[in-house]
């Protein structure tokens, strides 16, 4: 019996630390591009590039043993909306944004690969991402030239 709970314990142990191995693999792939020019907030955790032509980045790498982090675009000063952008590792890229609906309150929105609401979304969500339009279409613009997103 003691055999046996050893043998079992070693090949959890094993598995564990491929696990651990693949995580580091894959994160670092996606995720190390785009950290050139950012500067590290939290150790191994959150970088950002605080003004590049008016707008702020930042990359979240994704949490130990998990696979979602995210990638952010905002105006440094004066605008409302805010993109996010969750790179694919196992699934296509995802996109959604912050936009303003009222004095100091927003409405987070999940949108297509060209900053449209998605097909199937409510009507308000679809006339909120239409009233920012402007501002989401320059946030793309900004995320596009910096990741190629």
């Amino acid at each position: 019996m003691k055999r046996y709970v050893k043998r079992i314990t070693a090949v959890l142990l094993v598995l564990f630390a491929a696990y651990n191995l693949f995580w580091v693999a894959v994160v670092g792939s996606v995720y190390r591009d785009f950290l050139p020019g950012t500067r590290e907030v939290y150790p191994l955790r959150t970088y950002a590039i605080d003004d590049l032509d008016g707008y702020t980045f930042n990359v979240k790498i994704p949490d130990y043993l998990s696979f979602t982090g995210n990638l952010g675009v905002q105006p440094k000063e004066g605008g409302q909306c805010a993109l996010i952008i969750w790179p694919g590792i196992f699934r296509e890229t995802r996109y959604g944004a912050f936009l303003p609906v009222g004095e100091g309150s927003f409405y987070g929105v999940y949108l297509t690969e060209d900053g449209k609401a998605l097909p199937d979304a409510p009507e308000r969500t679809r006339r909120l991402v239409e009233e920012n339009r402007e501002d989401i279409d320059e946030l793309f613009t900004r995320a596009d030239a910096l990741w190629d997103y």
